[in-house]
């Protein structure tokens, strides 16, 4: 499209727009000067932008959402009216071109942009950045659009006594001005305006160095002595990423330097700018953890790693090609596992933990391709998911079988190779392949990457076959296909075979047995559905199964049986009460007891809901009796039997910090714990809150304390919740741990009257967008006592127009949720 200046709607950048933009401007270089002691609610920003234009011909628009105080273009000063919405008009001549535009911007409290935060402990204040995919314009002017590359020359005025951190290391110490101090920092490389990056405030420093590239952590004082504490396993673990990476690639870390900032009421798990690397400060352990907790927290130092080359290094032209930045952090994070970390290979954990998530978002209305057009920026942010990380890293794994891994690596080098420092989409890494493969990788992307939907794949009277979908197209499969016999009890692996089923092929015949496992290696995305004779068998045996990643597969087939109201939510809780508890890696055990429980809770009958509940902790406990006093099995134990259990006087007892258990100390985690829990029960919290909160009296204090007021089961509770909830004065972190608290399962008598409340806010706008949509998915009435006028009422909602597209997704979502519940508590009533 021209650049004819016009303003699309709302705070969004097209895709015509973002490449009519970029078909005119480039070699752009940024100067960008911020104050942050103006203010408590917003700093001074001012960017110098230098670019080449091709035509100079038609205006070019820079994004900016602040307050505009002036905008000079070549010289000469812009009327008012240039600045209109998020957009600033430029008239641009041809060759090079200078602007300045100088202003204010306000902090944010969701997590975007530039977020504030003030630790109540000692009212020290801390700020971060977060502008993926469209926020840089919150804080500075900028061409905020991924193929838009540019070097930064960063500027950040602060209070003297703070420290700020970013992309590249200041180029001399700071100059301190009486009260204020000034950091100025080295010229970034070419960096998308969503990865540059910076934090401040008085954050807490340790250092160290691999073969010549300096490492930091930061995280505030009142986490120094947890930091140092995991100090060496971190550093010892980025030391061996960049390690396995530098060969993997063979190219060694591109950057000047990897800092690590734990920042405070961070809204995700991390995010990966380059030299500036932030993170959620639940991964500075606070509380005793068990070694998957550890594991966890690696997969996603890893994950934001591997983004250094794939994401930073190279970057995506549009946000259609997401998938190129998070499929292949997601996967390699899983690769690197095996060689960087003590926890030896991933895919299994893989399959236990992701794969059941990704198979689920492609039963909801929203289901994706896992590249797809995306139109604008508001659509990038609607496909940050789970389609996009988990399934695009299950079919790249089943790319690297296809094409042999060897062959996969060298396309993956030569793809880096070709591109450094650029962007790069779809069909440039699959050029990078053509040249090495002699698999079909255009159909492979025609069939993977293109189409949406999972195949289900089942033995039916001994043949194999994919299962007709709408949804879900016939795709080009080879599958292993394990067959056990039970024996004495015990499951015996028979044989292997290898299947292939394609579009046209109909079904094929395998060989009977007791138990048979389609994909039993979980190789190919597809869902398992096993047949009666394997469905039974697996429950009566399950547990004597050897092979760790088939028992994985068959645990994702039984959970997603259960969503699919195939087979009642008590027989899976069962099976896990059987089969599960008798799993040696805790971080299995961990998640099959979390789903048992989500069974009972939100796809059981609910008039059986209590006595289940009992059932579970009654074998919960008699686990933890017989577990080995002081492993991590004990202590996952205890949380799941905090977690359902009904003794009030046992969760009292926690809180007080007396534990029944001599070898488990009752730390902030569990104390927290036991207090929702009474809370949600009905328990008589309100001195024990006074104890937590004394126990504990920082920011996850107040974060947890919210959550256990909100939970409690009185009208008075409810309504204090909804009004912290729609009100003012909390941030979105503090706003999300209220909502976590406020829907319960068993409280839905109380719930319902806010279903109705629930629905008008959102048709009468509920706020910022980030609120906005954690509101919509956070409260949508999933426990009332009126469960098809909430659907008839959100069918009205969806189809009245009302709705931002981002939120209307997420409403579509959530109707699906519960008419998913309804249809599996129909499953488990007719047991």
């Amino acid at each position: 499209m021209p650049l004819d200046g016009r303003v699309a709607s709302g705070d969004k950048l097209t895709q015509d727009e973002a490449a009519a933009r970029s078909a005119e401007i480039f070699d752009v270089h940024y100067t960008v000067e911020l104050d942050l002691t103006v203010g408590a609610r917003k700093f001074a920003t001012s960017t110098v932008v230098r670019f080449q234009a091709r035509s100079g011909d038609a205006f070019v628009f820079l994004d900016f959402a602040g307050q505009v105080e002036s905008v000079e273009c070549n010289g000469r000063e812009l009327r008012p009216d240039a600045h209109e919405g998020t957009r600033v008009r430029l008239p641009v001549r041809p060759g090079g071109n200078t602007v300045r535009v100088a202003g204010f911007a306000a902090y944010s409290r969701t997590g975007e942009g530039l977020h504030r935060f003030e630790d109540p402990l000692d009212g020290r204040v801390y700020v971060h950045t977060k502008f993926e995919p469209f926020a840089a314009h919150q804080v500075y002017a900028c061409f905020d659009q991924p193929d838009l590359k540019a070097t930064v020359d960063l500027t950040v005025t602060t209070d003297a006594g703070w420290v700020v951190v970013a992309n590249t290391d200041p180029e001399e110490p700071p100059m301190p001005a009486g009260e204020r101090s000034t950091w100025r920092f080295g010229r970034t490389p070419p960096l998308p305006p969503y990865l540059v990056a910076f934090a401040a405030g008085p954050f807490r420093r340790l250092r160290s160095s691999h073969r010549a590239v300096p490492l930091a952590l930061y995280a505030r004082g009142s986490l120094f002595e947890e930091l140092t504490r995991d100090a060496p396993e971190i550093f010892d673990l980025i030391g061996r990423g960049l390690d396995f990476y530098g060969r993997l690639f063979d190219l060694p870390y591109p950057f000047t330097k990897y800092d690590h900032v734990f920042a405070p009421e961070y809204a995700f798990g991390g995010m990966e700018h380059p030299g500036c690397v932030t993170l959620n400060e639940r991964f500075v352990f606070q509380h005793r953890v068990t070694a998957e907790a550890r594991r966890k927290r690696a997969e996603v130092l890893l994950h934001e790693m591997a983004h250094m080359w794939f994401g930073d290094y190279v970057t995506m032209r549009w946000w259609d090609d997401l998938w190129l930045n998070e499929a292949f952090a997601t996967m390699m994070a899983v690769v690197a596992q095996a060689e960087a970390t003590p926890y030896g290979e991933g895919w299994t954990a893989f399959a236990h933990h992701a794969l059941p998530a990704a198979r689920h978002a492609d039963r909801l209305p929203t289901a994706h391709a896992i590249r797809v057009e995306t139109a604008d920026t508001a659509s990038a942010r609607s496909n940050l998911g789970p389609i996009v990380y988990l399934r695009g890293a299950a079919v790249l794994h089943d790319l690297a079988s296809r094409v042999g891994w060897e062959t996969f690596v060298a396309g993956v080098r030569t793809f880096l190779r070709t591109h450094a420092w650029g962007n790069a989409d779809l069909e440039d890494f699959v050029a990078a392949l053509r040249k090495l493969s002699n698999e079909d990788v255009d159909r492979w992307v025609d069939e993977w990457l293109l189409r949406r939907g999972v195949n289900t794949v089942e033995v039916a009277r001994g043949r194999l076959v994919q299962l007709p979908d709408p949804e879900a197209q016939p795709r080009h499969l080879t599958l292993r296909v394990a067959a056990f016999d039970e024996r004495d009890g015990e499951l015996v692996l028979r044989h292997h075979a290898h299947v292939s089923l394609g579009p046209g092929d109909g079904d094929r015949a395998v060989a009977g047995a007791d138990l048979l496992v389609p994909n039993d290696d979980a190789v190919r995305h597809v869902k398992v559905r096993l047949d009666p004779r394997s469905r039974r068998t697996a429950r009566r045996s399950l547990s004597t199964m050897d092979d760790q990643r088939a028992r994985a597969v068959v645990w994702g087939a039984l959970w997603d049986d259960v969503l699919d109201a195939r087979l009642p939510a008590r027989s899976y809780a069962a099976a896990v009460l059987t089969h599960g508890v008798r799993e040696s890696d805790v971080g299995v055990l961990e998640a099959l007891l979390e789903r048992a429980v989500r069974a009972v809770e939100l796809y059981g009958d609910p008039l059986d809901r209590d006595r289940l509940l009992e059932a579970v902790a009654r074998r919960v406990s008699a686990q933890l009796a017989a577990a080995a006093l002081g492993s991590d099995r004990r202590l996952v134990l205890a949380r799941a039997l905090v977690g359902v259990g009904h003794d009030h006087g046992l969760l009292s007892d926690l809180v007080r910090g007396r534990s029944p258990w001599p070898d488990l100390e009752v730390d902030r985690d569990l104390r927290w714990r036991a207090v929702v829990r009474l809370a949600s029960t009905g328990g008589d919290v309100d001195g024990l809150l006074r104890v937590a909160r004394e126990a504990d009296p920082g920011d996850g204090g107040r974060r947890n304390a919210l959550t256990a007021e909100a939970a409690r089961p009185t009208r008075a509770a409810k309504e204090e919740a909804w009004t912290r909830v729609v009100g003012e004065g909390f941030s979105l972190a503090e706003r999300k741990a209220v909502m976590s608290g406020l829907r319960q399962p068993g409280q839905e008598a109380l719930l319902t009257p806010y279903a109705d409340r629930y629905l008008s806010a959102l048709g009468s706008g509920a706020g910022e967008a980030e609120f906005a949509l954690a509101f919509a998915r956070g409260l949508y009435p999933r426990f009332t006592t009126d469960e098809h006028a909430v659907l008839a009422r959100t069918d009205r909602l969806l189809e009245s127009g009302l709705l931002p597209e981002n939120v209307r997704k997420v409403v579509r979502e959530e109707r699906t949720e519960l008419a998913l519940m309804r249809a599996a508590r129909a499953c488990d009533a007719a047991r």
